[in-house]
Formats: C-alpha cells, structure tokens, sequence
C-alpha cells in the first residue's frame, strides 16, 4: 500500500466517523426528549404517551437516516482522464440548514418553558413544539441532502454529482459551455452565497445548477477563464 492510498483510507474514516458522531448529536436530544415524555406521563394523565412514542420514533428514523447516508457518502468520485487536473469542488453552503436548526431552538426553548413553568393548556406548548419540530427538521435534511451533493469543476468538464439512494451524476464539457450565469437573491448576497448556471443548450440535461454554494463568484470566474477566446 502506498503512502496516498494509505493517507486516503485515513481520511475516508475519519470523514466516516464524524458524519456518525453529527448523526448521533441531532438524534440523541429528540429520543431524549422522547424517553423524558414517556416517563412524564405516566405521572401526569394530561401528557399523552404517544406523543413520547411518536418522538422517540422520529429520533430513530433520523439516526437511521444519518447513518444510511453516512454509508452512501462512501460512493466513488467520478473517474478523472489522464492529466484532467480538479479545480474547485464544493458542496451546497450548510448555512440555510442551519438557520432552520437555530430557529428551532428558541422554539423548543419556549416549549419547556410552558410546559415546565405554567399552567396554561398543554396544547399550546404542544403547537411551539410542533413549529420547533418543524424547522428542525427541514434544517436536519436539508443538512443531509447537501451533504451528498456535490459540484466539481475540472479543467475539461463541470460535474454534479448526487449520491442518495443511487448516485446520478451529470457533466458538461467546457468545450460545451455556451453560458455561464450568476444567481443571488439579496439574503445570498449579504450571505455570500448563490447559484452558478452552467448551459450547453436547453433542458436538463443540458443544465448544471450549482445552487446555494459558497463565494459563487470564484466558481463563474474559473470557469469562465477556462473558455475558448474569441479573436477578431
């Protein structure tokens, strides 16, 4: 084995092991919370018990998830031609995931607050907790979708590449490219981010959009370097 080969397998464990480890810290806290309502119940009538089973449940499912989508992060690259030489590669920006997961906080913070320090119905901590499952779980997969997304620019070709349940991946050659264009809206702006179109006709096939990543800019720009110049 090779010094490189050797140098990869480490990093693709390590890579492995710490996609598990943010797997286990969103789902823990839920199947906590779960476990904490079931117990709560049996002491207060008020407290249905489902509601304890139904979040121990979606704690489950979401470390399944994370775990099958760890496994799938393991799918190879694209195969690189002799000398084709990796520009940029990205993954969509994690900042819109985590905005949700924030959101969700106060929410959930509310929620023990009602609960724990009122008397007022316990419907109405049950809608904050519900809002706060809400955000945090569109944070949550929107987290592991763009974790298994991925752009990669090269000096011949722009690549996508989605690895879930299949890997799908689609690639334009820059001989190909005959547009190049920048998206923002004004959050992406004061965020940095944005989506960069790159066309080689119409359709889908003919389109790569690499959304929400990060100093988009840098991406049109290599991209664009790389065109063929037109001399009069």
């Amino acid at each position: 084995m090779t010094t490189a080969s050797a140098s990869f397998g480490i990093r693709l464990i390590f890579r492995v092991m710490l996609r598990m480890i943010i797997a286990l810290l969103v789902s823990i806290p839920i199947i906590g919370l779960g476990v904490a309502l079931v117990i709560f119940s049996q002491t207060d009538g008020s407290v249905p018990v489902w509601t304890g089973f139904a979040t121990i449940i979606s704690g489950l499912v979401l470390l399944t998830l994370g775990f099958y989508m760890t496994a799938v992060g393991t799918f190879p690259k694209p195969l690189l031609g002799e000398g084709e030489d990796v520009k940029i590669e990205r993954h969509p920006t994690m900042k819109p995931a985590y905005g949700r997961i924030i959101i969700s906080l106060p929410l959930f913070f509310a929620t023990a607050l009602l609960f724990s320090l009122t008397e007022i119905a316990y419907v109405f901590p049950f809608i904050t907790f519900m809002f706060g499952l809400f955000f945090f779980f569109k944070g949550v997969m929107r987290y592991f979708r763009n974790l298994h997304i991925t752009y990669i620019v090269t000096d011949r070709r722009a690549i996508y590449m989605f690895k879930f349940l299949y890997l799908h991946t689609n690639e334009i050659p820059v001989g190909r490219i005959v547009q190049i264009s920048e998206k923002r809206t004004l959050i992406e702006a004061l965020t940095g981010r944005g989506t960069v179109v790159v066309s080689s006709g119409i359709g889908s096939r003919m389109t790569i959009s690499m959304e929400e990543i990060d100093d988009p800019g840098s991406v049109a720009e290599a991209l664009r370097s790389m065109l063929p110049t037109t001399k009069e």
